[in-house]
């Protein structure tokens, strides 16, 4: 079963009732409110702006110290491979070391000993001694 009720006008529905036809304080206090609203948005605008700003230049400066941290590992870490390596290299060319490879080759020293001197200068051309002896003179 249906019943039908009657229906009440909403208060302010018609434009041209009478306590709408002047302006209420709630209406222009509303506009004031709005009037702020509008004067303090570019200040919000500002603040919002700003704080994007800080926020990515604090995540920059962040992943910038992991970096330098990083580099700083590496650079340790190249430094103590700098080393090793330098004192390998100073055991391979160490006099021990040259002898027990040349032994490995086979390489023995000699049975006796020649020494050579140098003949005479006699104010002449320095390359003629070395031209003696190269051809067995």
């Amino acid at each position: 079963m249906s019943t039908i009720t009657a229906s009440r006008p909403r208060a302010g529905f018609l434009p041209f009732d009478e306590e709408e036809s002047v302006p209420s304080r709630s209406r222009t206090r509303s506009k004031a409110r709005n009037g702020v609203a509008w004067a303090l948005l570019p200040v919000l605008a500002l603040l919002v702006l700003f704080g994007t700003v800080y926020v990515s230049q604090t995540a920059t400066g962040t992943a910038l110290t992991y970096q330098v941290a990083s580099l700083q590992a590496w650079k340790a870490q190249l430094s103590n491979s700098d080393q090793l390596l330098t004192q390998q290299l100073d055991q391979l060319q160490s006099a021990g070391a040259i002898n027990l490879a040349a032994t490995h080759m086979g390489l023995t020293p000699p049975p006796t000993w020649t020494v050579v001197s140098q003949p005479p200068a006699h104010g002449q051309d320095p390359l003629l001694p070395v031209l003696l002896a190269l051809k067995g003179a």
